[in-house]
């Protein structure tokens, strides 16, 4: 069962932020681009690390059988993250105005230092890994996080940057004892649930800094996002299916089709309907917040089941009825935020009677 709950946190991390990243791209004020990028790559890099980790929960032989994939996985996001801190540094100049050379010098020093620590040899990538190595490439990454947590707290009063130093802390302070104690802990593992909450965090900080108002075009952005999305699910199923050889019908063969409807053709209507129909459009902010939270949660369990199906040879390896139980409560939500958007948007027309309409 924990397996199963771990493998929905995954896919809905996943999903979260490379959605923001997606929806910030769409956005023309300055460093936008940045954010939904750096995002965006906080997602994919993740992915090459957690969806091993997904196929080892959902499928038999569990972890010793996906040690290679999740060890060059882990390879790809140490990568990645050191590029994301880069990407964050850039956003923090441009919200702090702080151009410093000095300190330009020292995060990209560090980033390359720790890149290079990442390409060695003796992290014997595609094993276990080496213990002593693993302590020695996260020390600069460590201190590039320092660093700027520093500076971000000295502005954390700023737009942009409120909270961010007290998330990428928390992050770092989960993080740690995973890297130095894990291997002889496993329980200290679980911390990476937390960690990886502080990243959903800090992405929200720039969605709330970048996408600051609700406005009609913000519905139409949406659904270009959900678009994006949908496509970039009917990649995923593509290559997934080939890389099994898998012929039979799957969960994953659908979400694409739910994304296009349910989320970009469903908005679209909303966004032509509050244009022509001049609705109040901040009373629907909440019913489109609902509707898009059940939308979410369906398709991140319609991933679960869809990988699980692929990948579980047959087995039982959890409770099916908890799966279901799970995506039943995001059609529920679904149903419930769509009646609520479409009462939402019934024209309000203030009758006054007159003596001719009286009985």
């Amino acid at each position: 069962m924990m397996s199963l709950m771990e493998s929905i946190f995954d896919i809905g991390y996943l999903s979260l932020v490379i959605g923001l990243g997606v929806r910030i791209l769409l956005e023309r004020k300055e460093g936008a681009k940045n954010f939904g990028i750096m995002a965006i790559l906080l997602g994919l890099g993740d992915a090459f690390h957690l969806i091993p980790r997904l196929v080892s929960h959902l499928s038999l032989g569990g972890f010793e059988k996906n040690i290679a994939a999740l060890s060059w996985g882990e390879f790809v996001t140490s990568i990645t993250m050191t590029i994301f801190y880069i990407m964050f540094y850039r956003y923090y100049v441009g919200i702090a105005g702080d151009k410093s050379k000095r300190k330009s010098m020292l995060i990209y020093g560090l980033a390359i230092v720790r890149i290079g620590l990442v390409l060695m040899p003796q992290n014997l990538w595609g094993s276990q890994g080496d213990y002593t190595f693993a302590i020695i490439r996260n020390i600069p990454f460590l201190i590039m996080g320092i660093l700027i947590i520093g500076w971000t707290y000295k502005y954390r009063h700023i737009d942009g940057l409120k909270n961010a130093s007290i998330f990428i802390f928390l992050s770092f302070l989960f993080y740690i004892p995973v890297v130095v104690g894990a291997r002889f802990i496993p329980i200290l593992g679980a911390l990476m649930i937390p960690k990886t909450i502080m990243y959903v965090l800090i992405v929200m900080v720039g969605y709330r800094y970048f996408v600051d108002e609700f406005e009609q075009e913000n519905i139409f952005k949406l659904a270009i996002s959900f678009l994006i999305m949908g496509l970039i699910s009917g990649v995923f199923y593509r290559e997934f299916v080939k890389y099994y050889k898998w012929q039979g019908l799957t969960s994953l063969s659908f979400i694409h089709v739910h994304l296009l409807t349910l989320g970009f053709m469903m908005l679209v209507l909303v966004y032509m309907l509050v244009k022509i129909l001049r609705i109040d459009i901040i009373k629907l902010k909440r019913p489109i917040k609902l509707y898009l939270s059940g939308l979410v949660l369906t398709i991140v369990c319609m991933l679960v089941k869809g990988i699980y199906e692929i990948t579980s040879a047959g087995a039982d390896l959890f409770p099916r009825a908890a799966l279901s139980g799970i995506s039943g409560l995001g059609h529920m939500i679904i149903g419930i935020g769509m009646v609520w958007l479409l009462i939402s948007l019934i024209p309000e027309k203030n009758l006054q009677k007159t003596p001719e309409n009286k009985i």
